[in-house]
């Protein structure tokens, strides 16, 4: 067989094809052509030879290497001979990136499966952990409610004169500023509508739903939440809790469970400072601004909310400060040896408790919104 790029010889089941003139990225088409004409017929072994070649470039050593492929995936043997360095290099390099490519496929499906491991391995470590530590909390409470003390009972009260009493000042301040930054954001917009009144509906079930038990509860998480961690490892490093256990003392019951008591106790009442902070930020700008008069801004508040509105967010208190609690005493009693475990656990104390009250919310918002309430 001959065309004007190629011949062909026969003999025995092997067949020898000798190129021609110049395969160049200009002959590309009719380099195609020649070998689509081309039939290998029943040989086994075929051989592509310089022959008459005068010059090659990467396209016309590119269709030369797809047909020796298809070659192959039908059977055949093929292999090259007689071409001078200078041509053989395009066919070194587009075999090379072939195979790299092949071996990079293959290696990055190698790291693809690994990375999934260790995906799943995180996420089964994370669960596990999950699981010890709320076992860890749970026995801690029940351990130390077994039997009530008046030594425990002191405790409680001394913590939340700590975490309430002398948090109601922050909780405060930071509240009644939300309120009045609440009520300054709703009247720019509200007031494009003529519907500046409606200021006052916005901050009173805004604070009472969501931002005043949020508020308390991030501040208690921040104050508190790192106090009773930092408290809890200095008394670890120091020993005092293995004194406690030597005096027959259950530190479960002296130190973890009435903090987390306290903060039950603590929280709802923070709850309510809050509420009524974020309503006097709200009133003080309505009244300075908006020019709505104090009455008609409690008139307001009143004929807006219910008690439905207060319980939505003053039944998620409790719920706030058991996590708190169980997240800042856990991390409290895990610190062992040094201070810069003690550091690390009490940022990670403070920014689990945070999370885990947001997505709390979350929660009850949904489920709030599910129900209607």
């Amino acid at each position: 067989m001959q065309n004007a790029y190629l011949e062909s010889e026969s003999s025995a089941g092997e067949m020898a094809i000798s190129l021609k003139k110049d395969w160049v990225f200009d002959n590309v088409s009719a380099l195609r052509s020649a070998l689509d004409e081309f039939d290998a017929g029943d040989a086994s072994h075929v051989t592509f030879q310089c022959g008459g070649l005068q010059t090659i470039d990467i396209a016309g050593a590119w269709v030369l290497f797809r047909k020796s492929e298809d070659l192959k995936a039908a059977g055949r043997i093929t292999d090259f001979k007689g071409f001078k360095a200078a041509h053989f290099k395009f066919l070194e390099n587009i075999t090379r990136v072939t195979d790299t490519a092949a071996t990079n496929d293959a290696i990055a499906d190698d790291v693809d499966a690994g990375r999934s491991r260790k995906v799943l391995e995180s996420l089964g470590y994370a669960a596990t952990r999950g699981f010890e530590d709320i076992g860890f909390i749970a026995h801690a409470i029940f351990e130390g409610a077994k039997r009530p003390s008046i030594l425990m009972l002191k405790e409680i009260i001394r913590q939340i004169d700590q975490a309430g009493v002398r948090a109601m000042p922050i909780v405060f301040l930071i509240s009644f500023l939300m309120g009045f930054v609440m009520a300054y954001q709703g009247a720019l917009q509200l007031e494009k509508f003529g519907a500046t009144i409606f200021v006052v509906d916005l901050v009173t079930i805004s604070v009472l739903r969501e931002m005043g038990v949020l508020l308390a509860a991030i501040m208690v998480a921040a104050r508190s939440g790192s106090a009773f961690a930092a408290s809890l490892g200095i008394m670890n490093i120091n020993e005092e809790t293995d004194a406690l256990r030597v005096m027959g003392l259950n530190p479960n019951q002296v130190l973890v469970l009435p903090r987390i008591l306290a903060l039950l106790v603590a929280l709802p009442l923070l709850t309510v400072v809050a509420d009524l902070a974020g309503l006097l930020g709200g009133m003080l700008l309505s009244t300075v601004v908006l020019d709505i008069g104090a009455t008609q801004y409690l008139e307001r508040v009143t004929s807006g909310a219910n008690l439905q509105t207060f319980m939505v967010g003053f039944s998620k208190a409790p719920v706030f400060a058991l996590l708190i609690g169980g997240v800042a005493t856990l991390r409290g009693m895990q610190v062992k040896s040094s201070a810069e475990e003690l550091g690390r656990l009490t940022t990670v104390a403070v920014v689990q408790s945070i999370f885990l009250v947001i997505l709390a919310d979350v929660v009850f918002t949904v489920i709030f919104a599910r129900y209607g309430i």
